[in-house]
């Protein structure tokens, strides 16, 4: 009897932790109407300084890019919708899914999908190669995803084929982008056209921590960046493997690279990236000879916005 309740209380004790340790969340709005447009924008507020700066610059930069769209001076305004779920809360991780809606008089209206997931207490952003170790682990997800997408879809009414599930699912870490950190699972979401066609609308894949076992990183917020740093050699490398910041740049930029030469299909195109990515790198290192943090964050920060540019059109 006093066993059983002293399992009873540690149970209460651990539910009261957890309910404790959950931000309270406010929901913010954001409501714009004009003759072209009309927005409806809903994002949470948890209180937490370090996550609600990245949620409203996310939001922000939606906003932007939903304020300056084309439009076509039809006689009805275009429509966006942006609205959001809470996926986790509690000590470990706070994530939230984005869920976008827009209308711009095409042959049918579009949605999206976005993910953000913090480590808590202090709300520190994480990102998906941060925790499955690196490409060895987006690898290991892409795996399970394509064969559990195979089982969701195969069949004689599939609208998705062996091609577009390699290329939709393959190993590259931007197609695993919209993930949520679960206590036992990785969701990852890929938005309609990702890995079928349209009318198949969006998938999703959970995939067990089980599954993952040896391809967890111990340590979220140690340096991953696009090469081992036990293998750093230069002086620049040996920069970035010291700075997480640095270290997470290099990778994305890493990452944008290898779906942009993944997405070329002619040869002139994929000459073409090649050789701008290894114009990119010689000068930074002539320009980062000294290997400071300073010089190295505006050379990624300039590939970065060069690269998304290209991504966005």
């Amino acid at each position: 009897m006093l066993r059983f309740a002293s399992i009873f209380l540690l149970g209460l004790t651990l539910t009261m932790g957890s309910a404790h340790a959950a931000v309270k969340v406010d929901k913010q709005t954001i409501t714009l109407k004009t003759r072209d447009y009309e927005i409806d924008i809903a994002y949470p507020r948890s209180g937490v300084p370090a996550v609600d700066s990245v949620v409203k610059r996310f939001v922000n930069e939606r906003l932007s890019e939903y304020k300056t769209s084309d439009h076509d001076n039809s006689e009805r305004a275009y429509a966006f919708e942006l609205s959001y779920s809470v996926e986790r809360n509690d000590a470990q991780v706070f994530a939230v899914l984005f869920s976008e809606y827009s209308d711009t008089g095409g042959a049918h209206p579009n949605s999206f999908f976005y993910a953000l997931n913090f480590q808590m207490p202090d709300g520190a952003q994480v990102f998906l190669p941060e925790v499955v170790d690196g490409q060895r682990g987006i690898a290991r997800i892409s795996r399970y995803a394509i064969a559990n997408l195979h089982q969701q879809m195969d069949g004689p009414d599939s609208m998705s084929d062996d091609d577009w599930l390699k290329r939709g699912a393959g190993p590259l870490a931007t197609n695993f982008d919209i993930f949520i950190l679960k206590p036992d699972a990785i969701d990852i979401h890929f938005p309609a056209y990702q890995v079928a066609a349209y009318a198949a609308g969006p998938q999703e894949v959970t995939v067990p921590l089980a599954y993952l076992k040896g391809f967890i990183r111990k340590d979220w917020r140690a340096p991953e960046p696009s090469f081992a740093c036990s293998k750093a050699t230069t002086a620049i490398e040996r920069t970035i493997c010291a700075d997480a910041g640095l270290a997470r740049m290099d990778r994305q930029a890493a990452e944008l690279y290898a779906e942009h030469l993944a997405n070329a299909y002619e040869k002139v195109e994929r000459e073409k990236w090649q050789r701008t990515q290894r114009d990119w790198l010689a000068k930074r290192n002539s320009s980062c000879g000294d290997a400071s943090r300073a010089c190295l964050k505006e050379s990624y920060a300039a590939r970065l916005l060069a690269l998304r540019k290209y991504s966005a059109q």
